[in-house]
């Protein structure tokens, strides 16, 4: 039946609907370049004000640089003596170990904290007795291959290690920065 309907509607010239959908295009062979264009894909004109403008990141923090265990061995012979610590003022201490991690108000002293790989060196300043300038009068090792000793049965020998550990790592920083400790940066004397 369905034959004869569509043979009819061919003799009065009224085209077949096709159940498949519109003819598909015919397709062309194209060049390689062509086919890899980005015509087509992309609008032609892309407005400015759409464009999202990225921000810079952020700078990487300054890394303490890394000290290096021949550094830490030519350290080693002579070991520094902390004991030696005790008197200095707060420009001669920055310039032998650097910038403190960690400072530390607990009046009348202000303590100033340096990390050294497996220890912390606490360096206790009290003011001079009758005014206001700062001296050195005792520190505390912490720390150790053990584990936190709170400072009270550190031994000698460790104390020793961890100062000559830090005087490492502020040399290394002095030979990065490119300074030089015996000149302070402001052409000032140290010390008072």
């Amino acid at each position: 039946m369905a034959l004869l309907g569509l043979s009819a509607c061919a003799e009065l010239g009224i085209p077949a609907l096709d159940a498949r959908g519109p003819a598909p295009e015919t397709v062309r062979p194209v060049s390689v370049d062509e086919a890899l264009s980005d015509m087509g894909r992309f609008p032609a004109k892309i407005e400015e004000a759409k464009v999202v403008q990225l921000k810079p990141p952020p700078p990487l923090p300054k890394r303490k640089p890394e000290v290096t265990q021949a550094a830490i061995e030519l350290t080693r012979e002579p070991q520094a003596d902390p004991d030696a610590l005790v008197g200095l003022d707060f420009e001669r201490t920055s310039a032998l170990l650097g910038d403190p991690a960690l400072l530390i108000e607990e009046p009348p002293a202000k303590i100033w904290a340096y990390n050294g790989s497996n220890c912390v060196l606490h360096i206790f300043f009290y003011p001079k007795v009758g005014g206001s300038d700062f001296r050195v009068l005792t520190y505390k090792v912490k720390g150790g291959a053990e584990g936190d000793t709170n400072g009270d049965t550190v031994p000698d020998e460790f104390a020793r290690l961890c100062l000559s550990e830090l005087l490492a790592q502020a040399e290394a920083e002095r030979v990065e920065e490119g300074t030089d400790p015996l000149q302070p940066s402001n052409g000032a004397a140290g010390g008072g």
